[in-house]
């Protein structure tokens, strides 16, 4: 298996180099950012090198490239990174996390970070660059097109398609045969029960100040 550089030195690239590291059979031997980023030489003990100068320096026949970066501007960034890395000629792999519980028939795309604990039906389809955060719950039969991130508890019911670009907060529930169209984004707690705008944002109702302290609550 040829080793990994992965792109970004964030908490999602932290996150990442554990997950490798200690969930999977492969080595991640160094960090890559944007020259115009590069600040210090090291990060967790790795080297950190210009993401221009990897085919020099981790060529794309002796090595691999996972894209480590969040949801900045919905996933386009990482979406960039990840097609410059393809046009380098780097495989880039994904992570199943073995506390995940999918079913052999899944089809996942490259560059994909499925975390503990989340669940994927049978039938299910995950595009390319995709990242499905702890405990998320992806039903039978539903689709999640490229470049998506889906996070922490977020339940995509089933026969649901989720187009590509998406970002759905924690906790956020789309109904079944529901499309979120592309580039939208759903606030955490948010309910989606019918077709939404391509490039919408749709939020959950806010929490409100009630005019009384904690301590004065007759029930607790």
């Amino acid at each position: 298996m040829k080793p990994i550089v992965v792109f970004g030195t964030g908490p999602i690239a932290r996150m990442v180099k554990f997950l490798f590291t200690h969930d999977s059979p492969d080595d991640v031997v160094a960090f890559a950012v944007d020259r115009t980023h590069l600040q210090g030489g090291s990060h967790l003990g790795l080297p950190v090198v210009a993401f221009e100068d990897m085919p020099d320096l981790y060529p794309p026949d002796t090595h691999r490239m996972f894209v480590a970066v969040g949801y900045r501007r919905v996933n386009t960034f990482r979406a960039e990174r990840y097609r410059q890395a393809k046009e380098m000629g780097y495989e880039l792999p994904s992570y199943v996390s073995t506390r995940a519980s999918v079913w052999p028939d899944l089809e996942i795309g490259d560059n994909c970070l499925v975390m503990d604990d989340v669940v994927i039906h049978p039938f299910v389809s995950v595009g390319n660059d995709c990242f499905l955060w702890s405990a998320c719950h992806i039903g039978h039969e539903s689709v999640v097109g490229d470049h998506c991130f889906i996070s922490s508890h977020a339940v995509v019911s089933g026969l649901a398609t989720v187009e590509s670009n998406c970002f759905l907060g924690s906790n956020a529930t789309i109904r079944d045969s529901v499309t979120v169209a592309r580039s939208c984004i759903v606030g955490a707690g948010a309910v989606i029960s019918k077709d939404t705008q391509e490039g919408g944002v749709y939020a959950a109702p806010q929490s409100r100040l009630l005019p009384i302290t904690s301590d004065r609550l007759p029930s607790l």
